[in-house]
């Protein structure tokens, strides 16, 4: 279930606009600041979630996300993750369908992969370097992100890259963390899709993000996936006849020679083979698969991107709103726009050609533990 908001309505300093997106349990909207609130942005992704007019089971698992989601964002901040602003709840009797429920006040993104996919491919591979960022900045703060896929991977307006949705994100205790049942069966490595759910959910590794990322990288590049199936359950058939070893990984001939092993290691049938590839290591690879491509010195500039990205200093946290409602955060995806993404590419290419200094910190801060090790 999600809400319908309409245009116009107020919740804390925002006023909402169109829908933007819409996920499995929230709808996303624009967000204008009208209210005197110098701390926030002006613009926003609003992430309405029904937690407030549902049945108890229902409210019981939307809460649960919302917490997941509302726990990663507040404690881990990182550039390559999606900013938190504030959470709300709608406090509004006379709209019995929208009170209690939740609000995470987000960065707003300019669209997401998942829509850029649609309209072309391949992808800018420089777009799977961030992606890598992403997952070793997750996994190196004790988290697995549980549902990548390219709907929960969002494109700033400079070109750089989000990662979203932590609705199903667990924290790692030791090896593993615990997830609700729901996923995404192309993205859901082999061992998931039938495993025996625990009192606390399904036992999930950080390998299952580097099963997401081979399929992401794969998609990205090629347009295709290696598990072909024209139906969730013919996708979920295909995995199980190659975990099986029935069936081959079948690699598109579009995917670059540079990427052949780093996309096979990833899609390794099972969690122990792929114990050998952490996101660091892989972000070593990717970042030298893509050094590979050159960058026109002439590739054009669009205004107000620098060539050094914006995000590639670490963000101060987001500040607190004084006296401000409060309450657990939202799920779904952040805002998704929908304008022309024919200058994506070379906002991408702009900033891959000067270097990313995030990139270069985490490849840094990995050789020296290897050193170490």
């Amino acid at each position: 279930m999600t809400l319908c908001v309409p245009t116009g309505y107020r919740v804390g300093a925002w006023e909402v606009g169109p829908r933007i997106a819409t996920g499995a349990f929230a709808g996303v909207y624009a967000g204008r600041r009208v209210a005197h609130a110098p701390w926030l942005p002006a613009s926003a992704a609003l992430k309405f979630v029904p937690t407030g007019t549902s049945t108890p089971r229902q409210l019981r698992h939307l809460r649960e996300l919302v917490e997941r989601e509302v726990q990663v964002l507040s404690r881990v901040r990182r550039p390559r993750l999606i900013r938190m602003y504030e959470t709300l709840t709608v406090d509004d009797p006379s709209s019995p369908e929208l009170d209690g429920a939740t609000v995470l006040v987000l960065e707003r993104a300019e669209r997401s992969l998942d829509v850029l996919l649609r309209r072309a491919h391949p992808a800018p591979p420089a777009l799977l370097t961030q992606i890598c960022e992403g997952l070793a900045q997750l996994h190196q703060a004790g988290w697995v992100h549980a549902d990548l896929k390219p709907g929960n991977v969002l494109l700033m307006a400079d070109g750089s890259v989000r990662l979203a949705d932590f609705n199903l994100t667990a924290e790692l205790d030791g090896t593993h963390g615990y997830v609700p049942a729901f996923r995404t069966a192309r993205f859901t490595p082999p061992e998931l899709l039938w495993a025996e759910a625990t009192p606390r959910g399904h036992r999930i590794r950080s390998t299952a993000d580097i099963w997401a990322f081979g399929m992401l990288a794969h998609l990205c590049l090629t347009g295709t996936t290696p598990l072909p199936g024209a139906t969730p359950s013919d996708a979920l058939e295909a995995a199980a006849r190659y975990a099986r070893g029935d069936a081959p990984l079948r690699l598109s001939p579009e995917l670059p020679a540079a990427w052949r092993g780093i996309v096979a290691d990833c899609l390794a049938p099972s969690h122990e083979l792929r114990t050998a590839h952490d996101a660091e290591s892989l972000l070593l690879r990717v970042a030298r698969a893509e050094s590979r491509r050159r960058v026109p010195r002439d590739a054009p500039r669009l205004p107000g991107v620098s060539r050094e990205p914006r995000d590639a200093r670490p963000a101060p946290p987001p500040p607190v709103r004084p006296g401000g409602p409060g309450g657990p955060g939202a799920s779904g995806a952040a805002g998704t726009g929908s304008g022309s993404g024919s200058g994506l590419g070379w906002r991408v290419a702009a900033s891959a050609a000067a270097g990313s200094a995030l990139a270069a910190a985490l490849l840094a801060a990995v050789r020296r533990r290897r050193r170490m090790r």
